[in-house]
């Protein structure tokens, strides 16, 4: 199937653009000020690392909320899938590609250099439940192995992963994080679409928040009888994460190995009396331990070796080697042991 009329857009000069075009309206953007929390019921105050910031009305774009009263977390399925750009004799390719089979496989061409005369080629592919699905690396492996054997000669020059929420209901959410509330608002659950559906989102919110009315907008309403259709699908997901809480918390109990990680290894294992779940990763020659207890909502992270990082597999927080929250829901890192 062909479609027409399709654009390839650069994601960070996009978002630069938006926000030299946001400044000039008087908007204040601040980068690495990360939010742990909100109080309040209006006006709210957002406490971050650097002090509170009051508003009137607040937004959640953190595509998973960081604020579980929505119960979102139950809602949506955390994933990720992989990316890797290679230089390739000849012409790389003229468009984009996306296969309709599985295991999933998607092909753009990339301008290459700063007169971006040449071009790279980007695949993507191999996505999987965060925290779950065994090695990481070996699925960057299985990209690489594909790629080729289907460009023979072509060098990697980047690799990188992503993550995103998958709703149960199949469609994105953008509007109160609870029910009545229109000054505390929430957009997420992009299904991997977020160059369309976020841009969606921040126009549903804008027309709510302005009094201007979109009809297609209805249709990712937050709470509405129609969410009852994906009940089914919410059930099976959260018997998921019931299965890999249970099995997070059985396994450090058992006998396992006992000596010191490898390189670029992590391995959760039991540590005194009590069989506590602790988290021991070796990176750059520095062995950390963490407690293996996500701080969301109580599952057991699992080792990344890809991104040298802890994963947890219940609803997507992900933490550095020594603790550090790198994804939401998750606002509080992992106790150092």
């Amino acid at each position: 199937m062909r479609l027409a009329d399709q654009c390839q857009v650069d994601p960070l000069a996009l978002v630069q653009a938006l926000a030299r075009e946001a400044t000039s309206h008087g908007v204040t953007v601040l980068e690495g000020t990360r939010v742990e929390k909100l109080t309040g019921t209006g006006p709210y105050q957002a406490i971050t690392e650097h002090g509170p910031i009051e508003a009137g009305t607040v937004v959640v774009a953190t595509n998973m909320p960081i604020l579980d009263r929505g119960g979102f977390f139950a809602r949506m399925k955390p994933a990720r899938s992989y990316g890797l750009a290679f230089r390739v004799p000849g012409l790389a390719l003229d468009g984009m590609y996306l296969s309709a089979d599985q295991p999933s496989r998607s092909l753009r061409d990339v301008p290459d250099g700063p007169d971006g005369r040449g071009s790279l080629l980007m695949v993507g592919g191999n996505g999987h439940p965060t925290g779950r699905g065994g090695s990481t690396e070996q699925r960057l492996d299985t990209l690489r192995a594909w790629t080729t054997g289907h460009w023979p000669g072509a060098v990697e020059t980047h690799a990188w992963s992503a993550q995103d929420f998958l709703p149960h209901h199949e469609l994105p959410f953008a509007g109160p994080l609870v029910p009545g509330n229109d000054h505390l608002l929430m957009a997420g659950g992009y299904s991997k679409w977020g160059m369309t559906n976020a841009v969606a989102a921040s126009l549903a919110l804008s027309g709510r928040i302005l009094g201007g009315h979109l009809e297609w907008a209805e249709a990712w309403g937050t709470w509405r009888g129609r969410e009852a259709r994906g009940l089914a699908k919410a059930a099976l997901v959260n018997a998921e994460v019931g299965w890999h809480m249970t099995q997070g918390w059985a396994k450090p109990l058992l006998p396992g190995r006992s000596g010191p990680p490898e390189e670029g290894e992590g391995v959760v294992r039991g540590d005194g009396p009590l069989r506590r779940p602790v988290a021991v990763s070796r990176t750059d020659g520095q062995e950390r331990s963490v407690s293996a207890v996500c701080t969301h909502l109580g599952g057991i992270v699992s080792w990344n070796d890809a991104e040298r990082s802890w994963d947890c597999p219940l609803h997507g927080s992900r933490f550095a080697a020594d603790g550090t929250v790198l994804d939401a829901p998750a606002t509080c890192g992992l106790r150092k042991k």
